[in-house]
């Protein structure tokens, strides 16, 4: 797991529904769990840790992408209370990885 107050330049061609400054907002990349530990807990266990850092750090908004097809970890964020955005291309297309969902948690 990485958290970054710095966004992928597609996060910029999205509307996000508030104005944030950088430093109010904090992304979080590569959350992964293994597939042979889906549903120990690990991706709440992962999720509780960034919801009380960035409660802490005082962070408006969390927001992350997700590979559209990786429905565990989309269903964790809705979970979680998460907001669909949209749709972008990270440009991850030569992985087979074409499009991303976009969402985000106001604190």
């Amino acid at each position: 797991m990485i958290l970054e107050r710095k966004a992928e330049p597609a996060y910029g061609t999205v509307d996000w529904g508030v104005d944030l400054t950088a430093e109010e907002v904090m992304v979080v990349y590569t959350l992964a769990v293994h597939p042979d530990f889906l549903g120990a807990g690990i991706g709440k266990a992962l999720m509780e840790a960034i919801l009380g850092f960035c409660r802490e750090k005082q962070v408006k908004a969390i927001r992350l992408d997700v590979y559209e097809k990786n429905s565990p970890a989309i269903g964790l964020y809705k979970k979680y209370g998460f907001s669909y955005i949209g749709l972008v291309d990270l440009g991850y297309s030569h992985f087979g990885l074409d499009q991303f969902e976009l969402y985000q948690k106001i604190l």
